[in-house]
């Protein structure tokens, strides 16, 4: 087989060794039980389709809904389960393995793009999100696919393509909110920095901003007409505000240095190794181009992510594929004859070791992830043999109400719903949350931290 797909196949084969065994372990927990339910909820009940809903009587305005759209669909046609709800972010992470290979084939040559390709699909806090419900990885997928169109025009002199690059990162925009507009800055601070690919002007870029406009902006704007200050001062008071002024999660500048320091090894060593290749000045002009490129693409995501006080690891996942390509640099340039035999000639059999590893990992009894909470589970399994009129949220988290959902089949009624007059309602409580249950009502249910008491 040709040298070009093995480049491109080597590194699904080991992403997908590292995410497909054991893919059943664990449970649905904390943004994956959230989005999951939102998403099944849009897809089962038209009308919560285009607004999105925590409730039917709730909306949901945190977030744009095309990951939500996606993993929605996936489990109102394949069931309610761990396997199906995480192969749609495995398929994004390999849309991101596979456009990093193509930049770099483009940008480096083959034998760096393969090495990049298999730096990123081995990358701890890269693979370790396809086990949840992820939009930083669809995000990311998106502004890499829109990488990938501008270098393509770049390189054929094809303006269409520069154009082109603004569906996905419109699609980006539909994924979480405004920070994929870093990617148009990105791509300007090329232009003026790096040392070629002058092909592309200011009309080139003022149409790609136009298609990424009009297909991020209706949504935006229909939230905007429909539910007016309500949209807004959640969807960009309180996700972006906010969070730019620290009020709900504060960490310190050196964060993201602190958790990649601890969690991007071995690839470290093959980044120190490719930036002091590049800083001694022995890079070619080509290649000298494409570590430009990712070096403009990780300072401005790092400035960006650290000037943020709300720090988080997935945040800093644009990153790796950049610091993939940094690395694979690093490694095809070490004087080692052994890897140039390696991507000469025994490619195949690297496949085949890498089938074998995984199927090896799938059959052994290791757990990755813990078991499901047992307290949870019996919440709902004791949920499921209720009335859902009578089961209200007094003090549950968004989380343990989407467990409902997915697992019982319906959403606990807030609280604030519940009427003034009528006995014989369930409300559920959380001691860990307020308000508390008056300590003479009647528990008519209690397992851990959960407890049901009827009015």
């Amino acid at each position: 087989m040709n040298r070009t797909y093995w480049i491109y196949i080597i590194p699904l084969l080991l992403l997908f060794a590292v995410t497909l065994p054991h893919l059943e372990q664990g449970d649905f927990r904390v943004e994956t039980a959230h989005y999951g339910a939102i998403g099944l909820q849009a897809w089962q009940d038209p009308s919560l389709f285009w607004t999105l809903h925590e409730h039917p009587a709730v909306p949901y305005f945190n977030k744009p809904p095309l990951v939500f759209w996606i993993h929605g669909l996936i489990l109102h046609l394949f069931g309610i389960t761990l396997a199906v709800i995480r192969i749609p972010t495995i398929l994004a992470a390999a849309g991101c393995v596979l456009l990093t290979v193509f930049m770099t084939r483009r940008l480096m040559g083959r034998a760096t793009a393969l090495a990049a390709g298999s730096i990123l699909a081995l990358s701890y806090e890269f693979f370790r999100r396809t086990r949840e419900i992820s939009l930083d990885m669809w995000q990311l997928f998106f502004m890499l696919a829109a990488a990938a169109l501008w270098i393509a025009a770049a390189h054929t002199r094809r303006r269409q393509y520069a154009w082109l690059a603004g569906i996905p990162l419109g699609l980006a925009l539909l994924c979480k909110p405004l920070m994929a507009l870093l990617i148009p800055v990105i791509f300007v601070s090329w232009y003026f920095i790096g040392p070629s690919f002058k092909f592309l002007r200011i009309r080139d870029f003022a149409g790609f901003l136009i298609v990424t406009l009009a297909i991020a902006l209706p949504w935006h704007l229909s939230m905007a007409m429909l539910h007016g200050g309500l949209f807004i001062n959640q969807y960009f008071g309180h996700e972006v505000v906010q969070r730019m002024q620290g009020h709900i999660n504060n960490q310190p500048i050196w964060y993201y240095a602190v958790e990649n320091g601890k969690t991007y090894w071995p690839w470290m060593i093959l980044l120190v190794c490719g930036i002091a290749r590049w800083m001694r000045g022995t890079v070619s002009r080509h290649h000298r181009n494409a570590l430009t490129f990712a070096l403009i693409w990780l300072v401005i995501w790092a400035i960006a992510i650290n000037l943020f006080p709300d720090k988080r690891p997935r945040y800093a996942l644009p990153l790796y594929p950049m610091l993939a390509i940094l690395g694979g640099y690093g490694l095809v340039t070490l004087p080692w004859q052994g890897l140039r035999r390696l991507y000469r000639h025994k490619l195949g059999r690297t496949a085949v070791v890498i089938m074998i590893m995984a199927f090896i990992i799938s059959v052994l009894p290791i757990r990755f992830q813990a078991p499901p909470e047992p307290a949870l589970s019996a919440l709902v399994e004791w949920a499921g043999g209720q009335n859902p009129a009578t089961v209200y949220s007094a003090a549950l988290s968004a989380v343990d109400e989407s467990m409902l959902y997915i697992k019982a089949g319906y959403w606990p009624t807030p609280l604030a719903l519940l009427p003034q007059s009528g006995t014989g309602n369930l409300l559920i409580y959380t001691d860990t949350l307020d308000p508390k249950p008056n300590p003479d009502a009647l528990c008519v249910f209690q397992k851990g931290r959960y407890r049901v008491i009827r009015q």
